[in-house]
């Protein structure tokens, strides 16, 4: 897990708090429920598309689009 996604502090609605740099993020549910996972150690793309799928009922391709979306911005603020 990277250092940044390691320093967040998360709260159940959602709000997302670096204390190292400051900032903060409010997060999707589907975002948090990810973040959490990774935070957790699940990691690998494919384990965290079974997770969407299961948890959320979705078929593979939304949990996929989903999925995507939430790692390209994660890698934009340095989360993985």
């Amino acid at each position: 897990m990277s250092a940044k996604l390691d320093d967040l502090l998360l709260n159940d609605r959602g709000f997302a708090f670096d204390a190292v740099d400051g900032e903060s993020y409010q997060l999707s549910p589907t975002a948090l429920q990810l973040v959490r996972w990774m935070q957790a150690g699940d990691l690998e793309e494919a384990v965290l598309l079974d997770r969407l799928m299961d948890s959320y009922e979705v078929d593979e391709h939304t949990a996929r689009r989903d999925l995507d979306s939430f790692l390209s911005t994660a890698r934009e603020l340095g989360w993985s």
